[in-house]
């Protein structure tokens, strides 16, 4: 959509991942809870927009306008605003800058909820469990013993969780964005009901037990993941080029009892 005119437009809670958006008029556009993970936002036009609780994780906004727009709890993590616009935007307590790179080309950090992999594990071998809010970017925690950990709303982008205990926790933020989770054990019944799991890695997990209603794949792999839904669903899953536990491949986008044709058994697809 590169260089289209989009002025006012309303896009709030649409998927943008990757997308070219570069020279695209959004002048006063509603984009509110979008996904604009690694969208090419160069030199966009986004003066006034609504830009509340969007993810902009790892998106280019090299020269993006942004005069007078509203970023109130949105996500910036690894994103670039190199000679960007920021005159008179709105931020709140809770909008993350982290590893973003500012218009005069310093690098901005969120030192009060961003955690590395050290510190995370530091404090929970001292008996932390409580690590709601926190940013979790690039961190490596293979083989790490994480039982009863709580990242709830917390920032998840490339993790490395491969091999990682995770039974019995409290659940992931809004997104998992690019982790491994390959061979990690999410077992018990605890609650992942709502969470988008975007190019994500699940193969050979075990997810006994676990309740993903209303959860959101986009091009995960569950290839010979263990017990996938056994907890039940009390709600929708929806499908967008994922590859199931058992290799087929779900182009999508569609939702789960659509695809399977009301062949839900208990406790399994």
């Amino acid at each position: 959509m590169s260089g289209a005119n989009l002025e006012g437009a309303s896009l709030g809670g649409t998927y943008l991942i990757n997308s070219n958006l570069s020279h695209t008029n959004l002048e006063k556009a509603w984009l509110d809870s979008a996904l604009l993970i690694g969208a090419n936002l160069s030199n966009a036009n986004l003066r006034n927009a609504k830009l509340l609780n969007v993810d902009l994780r790892t998106a280019d906004l090299r020269g993006v306008d942004l005069t007078g727009a509203d970023l109130s709890d949105a996500v910036l993590i690894e994103t670039n605003l190199t000679d960007a616009n920021l005159t008179d935007i709105k931020t709140t307590e809770r909008t993350i800058f982290h590893q973003v790179t500012m218009p005069d080309g310093g690098i901005q950090n969120d030192l009060n909820r961003a955690l590395s992999a050290e510190e995370l594990l530091r404090r929970y071998s001292e008996g932390e469990r409580n690590f709601q809010d926190k940013i979790l970017h690039r961190v490596d925690l293979t083989g790490a013993n994480l039982r009863y950990i709580d990242l709830s709303r917390s920032c998840l982008s490339y993790v490395n969780f491969s091999g990682a205990c995770l039974e019995n926790n409290f659940g992931f933020g809004r997104e998992v964005i690019f982790c491994d989770l390959r061979n990690a054990r999410l077992s018990q019944p605890e609650d992942y009901r709502g969470v988008s799991f975007i190019y994500c890695d699940l193969r050979d997990s075990n997810l006994s037990g676990v309740d993903m209603s209303y959860s959101l794949f986009i091009r995960s792999n569950f290839l010979g993941a263990k017990n996938c839904l056994s907890g039940g669903i009390q709600g929708d899953l929806l499908f967008y080029e994922t590859t199931w536990s058992n290799g087929e491949f779900i182009a999508g986008p569609i939702n789960a009892t659509e695809h399977w044709r009301g062949e839900i058994r208990e406790g399994e697809f």
